[in-house]
Parts: C-alpha cells; sequence; structure tokens
C-alpha cells in the first residue's frame, strides 16, 4: 500500500517511538520522506544483511536496514586512506584524501545549494569503524555507462542536460576527481543522481576542469554567490577541515566569476537556464 503524506508521518511517529511490531508487514511510500526522516531512518535501521557491491575502488557494501516492520537499502563506506597529491597545472602539489567523510559533506553541501541530487548520508559506525551510511537509491533505471551504450536519450533532452550540467558544476565546486559513468545514476523519472564523493574537497584553490563549466540555472548562481563559510561550516561541522572549506569557497568565487564572464561573451541565454 502507499500512504498519503499524513498517514506516513503517523507510521514514521510510530516506527521511532516502538509502536510497531518489528515483525509486522508494512510498507511505505520512501519518496516522501523527508531529509530529517531519512536520516533518522539510517541512524536507528538495524542491520539486517552485509553484501558487496561488486564494483568500486573504495570496496562499498550493500546493507539492508530494518526499523519496526520497514525495510530498506542502504550503501556503507569506511575508506580512510591518503591518496598521491594532486598536482595542479601550476604551483605545488596538493595532499588527497579518500575518505568516507567527504560522503556526507557532499550530502551537506549539495542541500545547501538546494540541487538535491546527491542521496542523504550520515555518519555512523559499523563494526566498529566510523563510516558513510548512505540511502540507497530508488527506482534507478540505469547508471550513465548503460545509457550511453545502449545509445537512449531521454524524453526531455534538455531536463536531462541541464541536470548534468548542474552535476557537473557541483563536482568541480567540491573537485570530485572520481566522477564516472558508473557512479552517476538515473531514475525511472530520468533523475541525475550523483553517488560515490569520498575523493572529494582537496584543499586545491583552483578549477580542475573548466570544460565541466556550461551551463548554470539562475538560482544555483544565486545561491552560489550568497552561500558563507560559516554556513558551510555550520553544516558539515568536523566533516571537513577549514582549509578543504576554505579551498571550496575559493573555487565558488572562481566559479561564480567563470559564469559572469561566459554570459557576457556568450550571452546570458546561452549561459544560464531558469
Amino acid at each position: 500500500m502507499i500512504h498519503s503524506r499524513r498517514s506516513h508521518l503517523q507510521l514514521l511517529s510510530a516506527v521511532l517511538t516502538g509502536g510497531l511490531s518489528s515483525v509486522q508487514a508494512v510498507t511505505a511510500d520512501f519518496s516522501a520522506y523527508t531529509d530529517s526522516e531519512t536520516e533518522s531512518f539510517l541512524k536507528l535501521g538495524r542491520f539486517m544483511s552485509v553484501e558487496e557491491i561488486g564494483h568500486g575502488v573504495t570496496k562499498p557494501l550493500k546493507v539492508k536496514l530494518e526499523l519496526n516492520g520497514l525495510q530498506h537499502l542502504g550503501q556503507i563506506q569506511t575508506v580512510d586512506k591518503a591518496l598521491p597529491d594532486f598536482y595542479p597545472k601550476s604551483g605545488p602539489p596538493v595532499p588527497m584524501r579518500d575518505c568516507w567523510r567527504y560522503n556526507i559533506a557532499a550530502y551537506k553541501v549539495d542541500r545547501l545549494l538546494n540541487l538535491r541530487m546527491v542521496p542523504v548520508s550520515i555518519a555512523r559506525n559499523f563494526k566498529s569503524r566510523a563510516a558513510a551510511l548512505t540511502w540507497w537509491v530508488d527506482e534507478v533505471m540505469f547508471e550513465e555507462v548503460e545509457r550511453i551504450k545502449k545509445d537512449l536519450t531521454a524524453p526531455n533532452p534538455e531536463s536531462f542536460d541541464r541536470q548534468r550540467s548542474l552535476g557537473k558544476l557541483f563536482d568541480e565546486l567540491i573537485i570530485n576527481i572520481d566522477r564516472n559513468l558508473a557512479n552517476l545514476l538515473i531514475t525511472k523519472s530520468w533523475n541525475v543522481v550523483l553517488i560515490d564523493h569520498s575523493r572529494s574537497f582537496t584543499a586545491y584553490h583552483g578549477i580542475r576542469n573548466e570544460a565541466n563549466l556550461s551551463r548554470c540555472s539562475v538560482g544555483l548562481l544565486a545561491r552560489l554567490k550568497t552561500l558563507a563559510a560559516s554556513q558551510v561550516t555550520a553544516s558539515v561541522g568536523a566533516l571537513l577541515t577549514s582549509a578543504e572549506i576554505g579551498a571550496m569557497m575559493t573555487r565558488r568565487d572562481l566559479i561564480v566569476d567563470y559564469f559572469e564572464k561566459a554570459a557576457k561573451n556568450k550571452g546570458a541565454d546561452n549561459v544560464f537556464f531558469s
């Protein structure tokens, strides 16, 4: 059965207060969950099973969570290790890290910008190790690699192109060096979802790949302009260092400047969309 928003809230309240038996068969419309409700499920859910996903250099795990009769999948990443230094075109090399913390930080920054392209992710210990526990994306149709392989076109190509443009911009903002066609998901509604951000937030004060900056929404540009380092710090807490936050804010400035200049040179209608 699919719950209305009202009945969904009543169900969640019962779940969180223990009002439903753990063996009672219930279903829920998880698409109606707020971020807060999703975070609560990830935090309180009991691990029922664990299996290897089968791909991904960080060896993520798929877990089944159960909370008073409700079940949902999640992804666990425990990786936390140094990577070879990042070598920019100019300037000294910059230390890089592959870390679970960045998955959660990417979710937090995504919500500050109201993109909503990154699934909910929280910090939770797994087998005595610190980890990121990320909500498994529902209604996935395929990965981008499969779409390209099958030469499939979105029903609304313009909408899809806009989403891809925003995703690439976001990757430049957080300097995600590991975006590939397998960690870009496409849902049955042709929504783009960005997963796996453990190789992001390197403290590099430059744009890694300007070719990824093609188009931007008017709303995102406005939110980028008003984003304050204090907001980021308050949201991510200890997930990012002050150096990582400072570098991201510098990249933000460069991205805003890039698009404003591009609008003057190419025409605003060729750069911005509503």
